[in-house]
């Protein structure tokens, strides 16, 4: 079982796994592309996958960098709907961010059927063809 989803598994998980959007909120919503200080890492067009929940993956993180404990994950990840019972792709701007994502649920959880999408936003929002939203998705 591979870790990593591709984006022609992405095109395909819309509406059928779940799709966890790990970054900020502005970044989810379309309002922000990619940080300033990092320009070259932005895609074609803003926003997120559609069916895409956001959950920004510094929620699971303590001041200090630590993980939170397993209850505060749970809380978490199980407010957004994300219980494990259903296959999820995480993704983030270029699969750095989501790869804490896949760690905290496939490891520390036990979630099985978890992958990243390393080419993430950047990729997939470079993609000619594909449905894109914008806003918050509520």
């Amino acid at each position: 079982l591979s870790i990593r989803a591709c984006r022609d598994e992405v095109v395909a998980a819309i509406n059928e796994k779940t799709l966890v959007d790990v970054r900020s909120p502005d970044e989810f919503s379309g309002k922000l592309l990619a940080p300033a200080h990092l320009p070259q890492e932005q895609a074609q067009r803003a926003g997120h996958i559609p069916t895409a929940i956001n959950v920004p993956w510094s929620k699971a993180a303590n001041e200090d960098g630590t993980f939170k404990s397993d209850e505060d994950l749970k809380a978490i990840y199980g407010d957004a709907g994300l219980d494990g019972s259903k296959s999820t792709i995480a993704y983030c701007r270029i699969g750095e961010r989501s790869s804490h994502t896949w760690f905290a649920l496939h490891e520390l959880l036990g979630h099985a059927d978890v992958k990243n999408y390393d080419g993430s936003w950047t990729e997939y929002g470079s993609l000619v063809g594909v449905p894109v939203e914008l806003g918050s998705g509520k």
